[in-house]
């Protein structure tokens, strides 16, 4: 009987976190970080794909719905985007040596694995992320 309350106990858990999740990626698919969430963020995820953007790029803002669509796509726990804008977090940007925007960044256990200048098709962000989780073992 133990072992059902622990069984119970942990689903409820994981309940909770994934309806975290959820409200989290409902909010904002693509919330914007800065240099202090960005270490927290790579310690508590697999794969993080940073949108290096800024407010006055066009190119940039008529991207990000794409961008958002792909990591509605794609979300799920271990995996996360997020947009960087380099007017705001200029250390950042400079730290992976980002000079033009867009610049889609793509870390995998906190190292910079791929970089992708400029706008692509949603199908090739999406199988390029893929690629990145299936790599972590993340299921897509």
């Amino acid at each position: 009987m133990s072992d059902v309350k622990e069984l119970a106990r942990r689903l409820a858990e994981e309940l909770v976190k994934r309806a975290e999740f959820v409200e989290k990626l409902a909010r904002d698919p693509v919330p914007e970080i800065t240099r202090k969430d960005f270490d927290a963020i790579m310690k508590e995820n697999k794969v993080v794909v940073l949108y290096f953007t800024a407010d006055w790029c066009g190119p940039c803002i008529s991207f990000l719905e794409t961008f958002r669509d792909v990591a509605l796509t794609l979300a799920r726990p271990g995996v996360v985007f997020a947009r960087v804008d380099v007017d705001r977090s200029y250390s950042l940007a400079d730290r992976f040596s980002i000079q033009h925007i867009p610049t889609i960044a793509i870390f995998r256990d906190g190292k910079l694995v791929e970089t992708i200048l400029g706008q692509t098709s949603r199908d090739e962000l999406i199988r390029i992320i893929k690629s990145h989780m299936k790599a972590e073992g993340i299921a897509v």
